[in-house]
């Protein structure tokens, strides 16, 4: 049976034991082999000449030891050797949507809704009409930002709340300093009955999700300091994002799943290093100073949910790679595979299944990093092993879909 616009669809029977799952996106193709360089083959400098980053022990330019004799992790990205070196994060240097192309756009829509089927709705709008859950207008959200992310946008209507002030109505003719007279006039005017098969009915149950939502906001605080050992959540996108998630956790909001975005300029088509001897980690360049504080963001969120990190997965990728090959303008173009990486919950830490080589014959088209684990395994894994979805409804999250385990998330305690 059809149900209401908005309103939640539950397959009762299911639950996900107070778990979360964080789906972050690197908008604009981020480079999966800047960010985490394969200095153990040679044909890696040699496609790069200009650009590639030597391997650890260089300098203060080299790339940072994670105990792989084939990757290394970009030194911008350093403090997130914290939780390397916990056991707790992983990376997935050769992922994409295997289908795709090299479009911003459509590979952008086409892995939130996980098919280039344009129609259906996000794949975890679609975990949560299958599985469920609390009856919480912030079951699900966009955190950070403004707008919905496509992976959470669908038939259960979800807020988008870029940080915890946003919610600030107030009308003094109406009320006064509190203004919970106001909210609750809002709340009966979208309360009074309509034809829920019109339109008026879809804005209703909308308007009744953002007024819980207010309420859920205000009480989780304005105020807020993260316990990170000295370190602080920037003002970006993914840091407020990850800021207010960390908060509504603790205040015991049951949130399940949560799209944001880490937006840095990770379109580098030119000018993807600095000029001068500090080529890699100048911190005046903004590519490298916008990574290093979302590393920085990162970690901050680590330490300060460090008590409830492992019922917590935030898994981080973008939407293609870039080629292997610099262009004419130190920088790198569309491409294919590129590099996804997770931390928290059951996270099995190290380098997933990887290209074997960088020379061209190991190469999509000659040019492009091939996919060796689709995104849609890293996913349905996290749901399956971290939120105890049932394996056999990851077809129904991705149609067509033949889920194959990589053994990423099996950490137990």
């Amino acid at each position: 049976m059809a149900g209401i616009a908005g309103a939640p669809q539950f397959a009762f029977g299911q639950s996900t034991n107070g778990k979360t799952f964080i789906k972050v996106f690197m908008r604009g193709g981020a480079d999966g082999l800047h960010l985490f360089p394969a200095y153990g083959d040679t044909a890696y400098y040699q496609h790069r000449p200009n650009i590639a980053i030597e391997g650890p022990g260089s300098g203060v330019n080299s790339a940072v030891d994670i105990g792989d004799s084939y990757r290394g992790m970009n030194p911008n990205l350093e403090l997130l050797k914290e939780i390397w070196d916990d056991g707790r994060m992983m990376v997935s240097p050769s992922t994409a949507l295997d289908e795709g192309n090299r479009s911003h756009f459509d590979n952008q829509r086409w892995i939130g809704v996980g098919s280039r089927n344009n129609l259906f709705d996000g794949y975890l709008n679609r975990y949560m009409q299958n599985i469920a859950g609390p009856d919480h207008p912030l079951r699900g959200a966009t955190l950070g930002k403004f707008s919905i992310s496509t992976e959470i946008r669908g038939e259960i209507s979800v807020p988008a709340v870029p940080n915890n002030n946003n919610f600030n109505v107030r009308n003094t003719s109406l009320c006064g300093d509190g203004c919970t007279e106001l909210t609750q006039l809002m709340r009966e005017i979208s309360s009074h009955e309509v034809d829920q098969a019109s339109m008026e009915g879809t804005v209703r149950e909308n308007q009744i999700v953002m007024l819980d939502t207010i309420v859920e906001i205000q009480r989780a605080g304005t105020d807020y300091t993260p316990s990170a050992d000295g370190l602080v959540y920037s003002n970006s996108d993914i840091g407020r994002g990850l800021r207010l998630t960390a908060q509504l956790l603790k205040a015991g909001v049951p949130l399940e799943v949560a799209a944001m975005d880490w937006n840095i300029g990770w379109d580098t088509h030119s000018n993807q290093i600095a000029n001068g001897a500090n080529r890699f980690t100048d911190q005046n360049f903004r590519y490298h100073s916008n990574m290093r504080n979302g590393a920085s963001d990162f970690v901050t969120f680590y330490r300060d949910i460090s008590d409830m990190i492992d019922d917590v997965v935030v898994l981080v990728g973008t939407e293609f790679g870039r080629t292997v090959k610099e262009n004419g303008n130190n920088g790198t173009d569309h491409g294919h595979g590129g590099a996804w990486f997770a931390f928290g919950g059951p996270t099995v830490g190290g380098v997933a299944n990887d290209i074997v080589s960088l020379e061209e014959d190991q190469l999509l088209n000659n040019r492009y990093v091939p996919t060796v684990v689709n995104y849609k395994d890293l996913v349905a894994e996290i749901m399956v092993r971290h939120m105890s979805m049932p394996e056999n409804l990851v077809s129904t999250i991705f149609p067509e879909h033949a889920f194959q385990n990589q053994n990423l998330f099996t950490r137990v305690g």
